[in-house]
């Protein structure tokens, strides 16, 4: 069984060598300053536990997880940047005419659901993108949870939750 996460580990290694000033901008807070600064993909992350890299590196290591599984789109997954934002980010509407992409995190502690909630409708009042991804780690079982916040989506906030397998 291959480690999915080495190369990512590897990757946070070497940053950590690397003087602040060189660092390539893969997974930080939303600032005004690096909006647009990355040439790869960008994806706005809601519902982390917190918005520590530690919890943007897990939203990376499915984009890992996926381009193993030999997801084409996902392309090469270093290449895509999460972008960590509260649900609570006073402006939510600014990020949403700057960055395409959204994702919803879905952990399996026990607050996720309210968190995912929250999530959903901070995106919904923004008027983000109708379609959003759901990231989670591969032990999330697909019914149960992923299921309700799907429906939840739909049905309060008119948004398709898409859940991918591995």
């Amino acid at each position: 069984m291959s480690d999915q996460a080495a190369s990512l580990r590897q990757w946070a290694a070497q940053r950590q060598d690397q003087p602040q000033d060189q660092q390539q901008a893969v997974s930080e807070q939303v600032s005004p300053s690096n909006e647009s600064q990355f040439s790869g993909q960008q994806v706005v992350v809601l519902g982390l536990p917190s918005l520590q890299e530690q919890h943007a590196l897990a939203a990376l290591e499915v984009f890992q997880r996926w381009a193993e599984a030999g997801k084409k789109w996902v392309g090469d997954a270093s290449q895509w940047r999460v972008i960590p934002v509260a649900s609570d980010y006073p402006e939510m509407t600014r990020l949403v005419g700057t960055y395409q992409r959204w994702a919803l995190w879905v952990n399996d502690d026990l607050d996720s659901f309210a968190r995912a909630y929250r999530a959903l409708k901070a995106m919904h009042q923004a008027g983000a993108p109708k379609q959003i991804l759901a990231l989670h780690q591969a032990s999330l079982a697909r019914r149960g949870l992923l299921a309700n916040l799907q429906d939840v989506a739909k049905r309060y906030f008119n948004i398709e939750l898409l859940v991918l397998s591995s």
